[in-house]
């Protein structure tokens, strides 16, 4: 746009009508609806230093948060055995993986954190989309469908020892009778379920808290420029002179 173009422009712009942007009544705050700032903040209405802090565990706290109700000691028991379960990611594990690789090219830290979260969150996005049918057999369909049982012995071993870690914090959880013969993963989607968390949205969250701690500490293990230690499958190459 020419000099001349633009200041005709702007000479006409003072006249021209609004448009529905410009007339809406926008609101000139943006309403707080989980934490309520100032010097004592608020979770969905409960004081987090005078009250969550003295009575309440940070699972109950990260369970009220993800839900906007305090969780029954049993919900809370079952969460926590959950997190447990899902917590350990190895360098396997795609999060994991990403962030040794990370490390190893020089990232900052913060650098590492994001690269893992965004991969946790994918990794959880891609595990709900797999167990849509489960999602929907926990909403009351009967029997579990095939695609979510258990496919080996060593699956079946890992669930009876989440109902045995469940059943010393008095959980019984139906979905997880031995009758169903659920995998891991849909066992502990299930447990999640239990606890409250009823929406996708909030399965995918706790999935990302549950494994971000063990992606990072794998992450600092590594030194910057390691790359001795990742496995290559480099080509072998020969130099030669060209005839020409």
């Amino acid at each position: 746009m020419s000099d001349r173009e633009s200041k005709e422009s702007a000479e006409v712009r003072p006249d021209r009508p609004d448009g529905p942007v410009e007339s809406y009544p926008w609101p000139t705050t943006l309403e707080a609806r989980v934490v309520t700032p100032g010097n004592e903040p608020r979770l969905h209405g409960y004081s987090v230093e005078s009250d969550l802090a003295l009575h309440h565990s940070f699972t109950e706290t990260v369970l009220l948060t993800l839900t906007g109700e305090l969780p029954t000691e049993t919900q809370a028991a079952a969460f926590e055995v959950a997190l447990t379960f899902l917590a350990p990611l190895s360098v396997a594990h795609a999060p994991t993986h990403a962030g040794v690789l990370a490390r190893m090219c020089g990232a900052r830290f913060n650098a590492i954190s994001s690269i893992t979260a965004v991969t946790l969150a994918e990794r959880g996005r891609t595990i709900l989309d797999e167990h849509t049918a489960l999602l929907e057999w926990l909403g009351g369909l009967e029997p579990p469908p095939p695609g979510v049982l258990a496919k080996s012995e060593s699956e079946r071993a890992s669930v009876s020892r989440l109902r045995q870690a469940l059943a010393r914090r008095g959980v019984e959880i139906p979905a997880l009778a031995a009758a169903n013969d659920l995998g891991r993963m849909p066992a502990l989607l299930a447990t999640l379920h239990a606890t409250g968390l009823e929406h996708r949205e909030q399965m995918e969250a706790a999935l990302l808290l549950a494994g971000f701690a063990s992606t990072i500490a794998e992450a600092r293990t590594r030194a910057v420029a390691s790359f001795r230690e990742y496995p290559m499958n480099v080509p072998r190459f020969v130099y030669q002179d060209s005839d020409d």
